[in-house]
């Protein structure tokens, strides 16, 4: 390698060499500047599942800046060898050092110090080490400390998250190096040594091992081999009377807090050792700055109004006992380092969850919640997690795996969840969950005092009941389509079996639900609100509830059933999914919980607005060219048979249909009043069909282009339809209806008898229907595998059918000659060659390119073709972070404040 030149790095000299590569000293060409390149091993090259997870581990380490850590350049490959980018760090490591005996007190000092600085700062952005050792340290001439290797342990070892053997980065077949592996063992904490989950814990007992062996000069727990020195760090203890007898006792502590082998007991935060060695290095003769002396009279003035505040107390508390209002406390809780809350992330590149993620018990001692790996593809299996106060991480509870929309049991011992399309329960501890019933799509669950667990099954249904033990479902209500209703969701059980609280939905996309009440002795159910979602009861007699994702409260009668006073604003800004585009159904879910206790746990984030998206033309290399000279929430772009314009929706809280012409440069609204998401122009250009609604399901309608007459109704059905395509003859329509029963199923109907047939209604979910250009084969994508692929039949049938894509596809598009199939999975875009005579036949699928950022929704086509087959029309996402909760709010006492800023008159 050296004097080779990779890419604009000319590689300079070989600097050493590990488990993790082989580093380099190299020029950067271009910025005129000598960096290290670490060539990755060979084995990466071999496994592209773990090439893509280290890429994404390292993108997400180039986030930190931090003068402490070794920064991360860039990740490039040549010749199919990946290889790092890194920081050149000249000096020598702190494992040379330490081979030359114990180092000073105040250097130690210093250098650990800085260790924790950097940790500190990794820390804050929930990124571990998991491997930090004295070799992957370095000490520059100046002094200046480096932690290299920031985090690569995971990106290296872990291949699944959150895996057990591989949290401990030197158990592995890539470590074969004795040395390499007893350099490791040394540093790791027992709940690596004993491959359990691990977190930033694991940092600190390494960092206590990092300082014990300056200070000594000899390992805190050692052995001559891997299996002595790791039954050491399980059982040992090091051998405290080595520490020089200058140590401070404040060092003394933060040692033995660091190599707690319980991590309950264990220093909880990296940044209390950078304090308290910090206040080790200040000497009684170094002079004081002006702050610090303003600091010292205040603290001697806050001292003395201490003492006369506790003698004022003392006296009153003498004459008189009144009790006083708890303090009301707001605290962060982070959600696991790398994960975020999960609930049914339906819509592709959005992690925001569309279902309840947290529950906080009736006592608030734990809180559970599910989560899914923050930089995990969408479709990404979550799991439930539990979180006790008095613990400081929070434990994967067995038998929620796939598990999301937890909710709690009355006395707090089970955890209700849905998972893989059924209601589940398991014991908060974990366990072998039961399954309750089947429940195709959850939209909200809740557990009465009277064993039932009331539920909402689908996407229009109204509410069912179920015994916690199992059983039968029986329906309590169904909603009214006569009145304009579409679906009841989001029960909450109301205290004493009185009722249940829900939320009313008038149409499949509503921006303004309402809260509505059943009564338990009647199984009657009126209005209770406007405008209000996701309603719960709590015990200072209030409701509570979402309003465009601020958290409202109104005094309660529990036994009347009704409210007493006004809506009143209590907590802004929490997190609800009330936007189409952004969140897929519509559920109104809040990302909220109380307890009995009175405490309060939630999610910021609001309502996501809409999108501002671009329509573009996309050349078969992956290359963007915008088409308007606008930015709105496009979706579903349709060029006309004559390539002459632009049919598309803007789909967000308002979603309409319009047409562009692009010789005028002018943009025509096609639909009024209701709402459209999908529009098809007919094969002579003179009509449109799209789906429209102003309450309950969508249904399909047509109109002229020109706007010569208004739309008329194609099709009438108490389930939602989408118009897919048009036959070339101009005489079918195909389009999808979403059958709670069945899912979503292919249908035709003839424009001239208005007469519809099925021509796909299996029991699996059938999307994307697509005629040919000559009418004679429909393409369509099907779920029947386990994954959404594309498969071709003849049309109108009978015959066989033929699978097109490989490993997953979606939105089968034809090119113009009929000669090729297009379709999309995930980032990419794959083109099929196919051959119809003497019979059909689709070729080897291959690759055009992989380009992120482009829509790709169902269960209509989101593209669209020109006519020369050599662009396609696309929407381009705005370049943003997907919207992700990584943290809760935890606000004590919270009942306090709902009290005072909703009072009930109760005293």
């Amino acid at each position: 390698m050296i004097g080779r030149t990779i890419a604009h790095y000319t590689i300079l000299e070989k600097l050493g060499e590990g488990g993790m590569g082989v580093v380099y000293r190299a020029r950067d060409s271009r910025l005129n500047r000598d960096v290290a390149i670490k060539v990755l091993p060979d084995s990466f090259a071999s496994s592209p599942d773990r090439k893509v997870r280290f890429e994404r581990e390292a993108r997400l380490l180039a986030t930190l800046s931090h003068p402490n850590i070794g920064a991360i350049h860039g990740f490039e490959e040549a010749e199919g060898k990946p290889y790092l980018v890194l920081e050149l760090v000249e000096g020598q490591t702190l494992w040379d050092r330490l081979r030359k005996g114990r180092i000073p007190l105040d250097d130690t000092l210093d250098i650990c110090r800085q260790i924790a600085a950097g940790l500190e700062a990794a820390h804050e952005k929930g990124i571990v080490h998991r491997d930090l050792k004295p070799s992957n340290i370095k000490v520059t001439p100046e002094g200046k400390v480096k932690i290299l290797d920031f985090g690569l342990a995971k990106a290296f070892y872990e291949p699944t998250p959150p895996a057990d053997s591989s949290q401990s980065p030197t158990v592995t077949d890539q470590m074969t190096a004795q040395g390499i592996i007893l350099g490791t063992a040394a540093y790791m904490s027992p709940e690596q040594a004993k491959s359990k989950r691990v977190d930033r814990r694991c940092d600190i007992w390494a960092f206590g091992c990092i300082l014990f062996e300056c200070l000594t000069g000899k390992r805190a727990f050692g052995g001559e081999t891997v299996t002595e020195t790791l039954a050491a760090v399980i059982k040992g203890e090091p051998d405290w009377k080595a520490l020089p007898a200058d140590v401070p006792e404040k060092v003394r502590d933060v040692l033995r807090r660091c190599l707690q082998k319980e991590t309950s007991l264990r220093l909880h935060d990296i940044a209390d050792a950078r304090i308290e060695i910090r206040e080790s290095v200040v000497r009684p003769d170094e002079p004081v700055t002006v702050s610090q002396r303003v600091s010292q009279r205040w603290l001697l003035t806050l001292g003395a109004g201490v003492l006369i505040a506790g003698f004022l107390i003392g006296v009153s508390l003498r004459w008189q006992f009144r009790p006083v209002a708890s303090l009301v406390v707001r605290s962060v809780i982070k959600v696991e380092p790398g994960y975020c809350l999960d609930g049914m992330r339906w819509y592709r590149g959005f992690l925001r969850p569309t279902r309840t993620a947290m529950a906080i018990s009736g006592d608030g001692r734990f809180i559970v919640y599910g989560a899914v790996p923050e930089n995990a593809v969408p479709e990404a299996r979550g799991q439930l997690y539990l979180r006790r106060m008095d613990q400081e991480a929070a434990k994967a509870i067995p038998g929620t795996e796939g598990g999301i929309s937890p909710f709690l049991s009355p006395d707090d011992r089970s955890v209700g969840f849905w998972a893989d399309g059924k209601l589940m329960k398991v014991s908060v501890d974990g366990g072998v969950p039961v399954a309750l019933c089947d429940v195709p799509i959850p939209f909200g669950a809740s557990w009465g005092t009277d064993n039932g667990i009331v539920f909402s099954p689908r996407e229009d249904a109204g509410l069912s009941v179920v015994s916690a033990d199992g059983g039968k479902p029986e329906v309590l209500t169904a909603p009214n389509k006569m009145n304009q209703e579409y679906a009841h969701r989001l029960p909450h059980c109301l205290p004493g079996g009185k009722g249940v609280l829900f939320t009313v939905f008038r149409e499949a996309w509503e921006l303004q639900p309402r809260v509505a009440v059943l009564q338990a002795k009647t199984q009657q159910w009126r209005y209770l609100l406007d405008d209000a979602a996701d309603a719960r009861y709590v015990r200072t007699g209030h409701l509570i509830f979402l309003r465009q994702g601020t958290l409202m409260a109104v005094p309660f009668d529990l036994n009347r059933l009704e409210a007493t006073g006004q809506p009143v604003p209590t907590v802004a800004n929490v997190m609800q999914a009330l936007n189409n585009l952004n969140s897929g159904y519509i559920t109104a879910a809040g990302q909220f919980s109380t307890s009995d206790s009175g405490g309060l746990v939630y999610g910021s984030g609001g309502i996501t607005p809409d999108l501002e998206n671009s329509l573009v033309w996309v050349d078969q290399k992956g290359t963007a060219q915008q088409v308007l000279p606008f930015k709105t929430p496009f979706h579903a772009p349709r060029l006309s048979p004559d390539g002459q314009r632009i049919a598309y929706t803007a789909r967000g809280r308002e979603s309409h249909a319009w047409e562009y012409d692009p010789v005028r440069g002018t943009t025509t609204r096609l639909t009024g009043e209701g709402k459209t998401t999908d529009v098809i122009w007919s094969p002579d250009g003179k009509r449109v069909a799209f789906e429209w609604w102003e309450s309950g399901p969508s249904n399909l309608y047509w109109q002229p282009v020109d706007g010569s007459s208004p739309k008329e109704r194609l099709t009438t059905s108490e389930y939602m339809q989408f118009p897919g395509s048009w036959s070339p003859d101009g005489s079918m329509l195909a389009f999808v209806e979403d059958h709670p029963n069945s899912g979503p199923d292919i249908l035709l109907l003839d424009l001239r008898s208005r007469r519809i047939k099925p021509f796909l209604n299996t029991k699996s979910a059938e999307f994307y229907p697509e005629f040919s250009p000559d009418g004679r084969w429909m393409a369509y994508d099907s779920d029947e595998s386990g994954r959404e692929e594309v498969y071709v039949r003849p049309f109108p049938g009978p015959g066989g059918k033929w699978q097109i894509s490989h490993e997953g596809g979606i939105e089968p598009l034809w090119a113009r000659n009929g000669k090729q199939l297009f379709y999309r999975w995930q980032k990419q875009v794959w083109a099929v060659d196919i051959l119809t005579e003497p019979t059909f036949r689709p070729g080897k699928p291959r690759l055009l390119f992989e380009q992120p950022g482009f829509l790709s929704a169902g269960p209509i086509r989101t593209w669209d073709l020109s006519l020369d087959g050599q662009r396609f029309l696309m929407v381009k996402l705005d370049e943003r972070k997907p919207t992700v909760v990584t943290e809760m709010i935890l606000v004590q006492n919270w009942f306090e404040e709902l009290k005072r800023l909703a009072p009930t008159g109760k005293k």
